[in-house]
């Protein structure tokens, strides 16, 4: 187990990460604003099979940043650079929501890092009025500096233990109205679908089957990306499923990686 928390290169942003684990490496990616914390439930349940990163994107939780005007590539290569303190040369990346932008900027940018993907209510751009006015609406609270009503909405909807929300609640509240303005800007701005062709791993689309107001996003990543697509919906949740289905999506983030590394064994 690697015991060093922060990123060490002194003129880019500390990002803070954790490890647990042995095994083909997997790197979980947050939403905006939500944090490692994010993934306990994945952590907890593949650490025995996997070797299990997660990081605070810069900006939130216990990451800083620096002077860099953010984008979603600067965020992917802070990925990266996790990835160079852990010393691993590839890992697959997990990505939840509009933490799954970060993942899509990874595997086109870092293709050489990258042994596959899963894009947890993924999407290659806003188009639909729905999640435009999602993150319209995330732009306005931020700017009204409403960070405690953030925090609790988000809680309230990932969690249901009491302890656990209070725990997202005051991780999402470490963040910076301002910063976490800017990543929902970004997010919204934010356009993959014509640079989807550059992403050759295996790709894995997960979506709650509640969550239909972004399941027609999986027909751009099929029409676009170059190689292996599959898609999974989840039973009996919307969005939220790294929290709400945990069991769920360790078995079939498991059921993944094991016919990957299957996959790379036989071509080697």
């Amino acid at each position: 187990m690697i015991n060093v928390p922060i990123t060490k290169d002194e003129t880019k942003a500390p990002i803070y990460y954790e490890v647990a684990g042995n095994g083909p490496p997997i790197v979980f990616i947050h939403p905006p604003g939500m944090g490692h914390v994010t993934f306990r439930g994945e952590k907890d349940g593949l650490q025995s099979q996997f070797t299990v990163i997660t990081v605070d994107l810069r900006g939130n939780g216990r990451s800083g940043t620096d002077d860099r005007e953010l984008s979603m590539y600067i965020v992917a290569e802070d990925v990266v650079r996790v990835l160079d303190e852990c010393g691993i040369q590839q890992a697959y990346i997990c990505g939840y929501s509009n933490g799954g932008s970060v993942v899509q900027e990874l595997a086109i940018s870092f293709p050489d890092r990258i042994k596959g993907i899963v894009l947890i209510g993924g999407f290659p751009e806003v188009n639909s009025f729905l999640l435009r006015n999602e993150f319209k609406l995330g732009i306005w609270a931020t700017d009204k500096k409403l960070m405690t009503l953030i925090a609790n909405v988000l809680a309230f909807a990932h969690e249901k233990k009491p302890e656990k929300r209070k725990d997202l609640s005051d991780y999402v509240k470490q963040v910076s109205p301002e910063f976490l303005e800017e990543y929902y800007r970004m997010g919204l701005k934010y356009k993959a679908t014509d640079r989807l062709k550059g992403i050759h791993c295996p790709v894995l689309l997960i979506y709650g089957q509640r969550d239909d107001y972004v399941h027609h996003y999986r027909h751009l990543f099929q029409q676009y990306i170059a190689g292996d697509v599959s898609m999974i919906l989840v039973g009996n949740t919307a969005h939220q499923v790294p929290t709400k289905k945990v069991h769920a999506l360790n078995h079939i983030l498991k059921d993944f990686m094991r016919k990957a590394e299957n996959q790379y064994s036989y071509v080697e």
